[in-house]
């Protein structure tokens, strides 16, 4: 019995082997990928100030960079109301003006709790386009996984720009494995639920 959760572990790592395996020709870099009408910005946590912390900071800059290549033409900004009442999306939107975009390229979603969530509400409006999903590469297997699963035809765009630690690093891989069973679930509830 004592082994179980060990055994558990290491299946979710497979698991996720294999996500990284079948999504990683879709993981392109900013000069490399097609041009998309929309490009998601996922949410990534705020400071207690509610600017956007040094991750999020990185997804939006990455972002704000295929907007200056003429990759895209909307930044979807998704992300949720924390605690404090702070708003990831506005606080995204005001990183990005600061940056010099227009106001008018940003789209908020401020119903995007989670990479599932997200994914869901931009195909609401994104319909059968193709779309690039901003995030850092540790994260951007799970999110074209679900997109895939959903029907989304989504590139996947590395935000790099920041140096980030080898802790901070293999604590977020290991929230990318132990997250793999609720995401599962939820493909299989949403599908069900589709499909009936």
């Amino acid at each position: 019995m004592i082994y179980i959760p060990f055994i558990f572990f290491g299946f979710l790592v497979c698991l996720y082997a294999y996500v990284i395996l079948t999504t990683r020709k879709r993981i392109i870099s900013p000069e490399n990928a097609p041009e998309s009408r929309f490009s998601l910005v996922l949410g990534a946590g705020l400071e207690m100030n509610g600017h956007p912390t040094d991750i999020l900071s990185d997804r939006v800059k990455t972002a704000v960079k295929l907007l200056d290549q003429n990759k895209t033409t909307f930044l979807v900004l998704s992300g949720s109301v924390n605690l404090q009442n702070f708003s990831e999306p506005e606080s995204m939107r005001n990183l990005a003006c600061y940056l010099g975009v227009d106001g008018s390229k940003l789209i908020l979603d401020k119903l995007g709790k989670t990479t599932f969530d997200s994914l869901i509400n931009i195909a609401q409006f994104s319909g059968n386009e193709n779309i690039m999903v901003v995030s850092q590469r540790f994260h951007l297997p799970r999110a074209l996984w679900l997109a895939n699963s959903l029907g989304i035809n989504a590139f996947g765009i590395p935000a790099n720009i920041y140096k980030f630690s080898a802790f901070k690093t293999g604590f977020w891989y290991l929230r990318e494995i132990l997250a793999l069973p609720v995401n599962i679930l939820k493909i299989i509830f949403y599908k069900y639920q589709y499909d009936r």
